[in-house]
């Protein structure tokens, strides 16, 4: 099964494709968010160094939520042209788990903070079992001060990650019953290669959408309708 994943729900423009859980190929930028000018081109130049053509593959991956509302957009009408071009199916990946999937720690409970500004968050709880990320807790928007709330209901050890692992450390580090592990820098941004993991286990068991039902997930109103609100 030849999989491209499309990420970009953040500041991050990423491409990749994967044969299963191999992938053959990734593109990724982080310079400034030009998604609607960079993503593109990107995805045309990995598929043309591969030697492939847009009918080789078989499901398409994006990002679908929460994250950049410019970014979302972008992402869901990319993946949605291409699927509709080529009659396969898309499978939309919860954005939280692709970023919790960067980590690998079996023995701890990985929590991705997506930092959403104006003092909110997206979050989650994830466990790996079995080689796969399983949800304890799905994604859901709230701010720092409840998700460490939430954490300090748990027993288990936590490894936290994502650019809210950052921005919100100190408080983190002071409000939290245990002591917090904080993923390396690399590993607190989003990529096409772990979307493309998800994916595929989503694929496998049919969790797939056509392209016409596809639809970002924001968790949140936009800035424009809380302004009007």
């Amino acid at each position: 099964m030849k999989i491209l994943a499309i990420e970009s729900a953040s500041v991050t423009a990423s491409c990749a494709v994967a044969d299963d859980e191999k992938v053959l190929g990734e593109y990724t930028l982080r310079h400034k968010k030009t998604h609607s000018e960079k993503l593109m081109p990107l995805i045309e130049d990995l598929m043309q160094e591969l030697g492939l053509k847009l009918n080789d593959i078989d499901v398409i991956a994006v990002s679908q939520g929460p994250g950049s509302y410019t970014g979302l957009r972008i992402g869901a009408a990319i993946a949605k042209s291409l699927a509709f071009a080529a009659d396969i199916k898309i499978v939309g990946v919860p954005t939280m788990k692709s970023l919790a999937a960067n980590v690998y720690d079996e023995h701890k409970l990985i929590v991705p903070v997506m930092d959403a500004k104006a003092g909110r968050i997206y979050t989650g709880i994830y466990k790996w079992e079995n080689g796969e990320c399983k949800e304890i807790m799905e994604q859901f928007p709230c701010n720092i001060d409840e998700l460490i709330e939430i954490l300090n209901e748990y027993k288990e050890s936590v490894i936290i990650n994502g650019d809210g692992s950052v921005n919100y450390r100190e408080r983190i580090e002071n409000s939290l019953n245990r002591k917090a592990d904080f993923a390396p820098e690399v590993y607190n941004y989003l990529k096409a290669s772990t979307l493309v993991f998800i994916a595929y286990k989503m694929a496998v068991q049919g969790d797939t959408v056509s392209a016409k039902e596809f639809k970002p997930q924001y968790l949140r109103l936009s800035q424009a309708e809380r302004n009007r609100k």
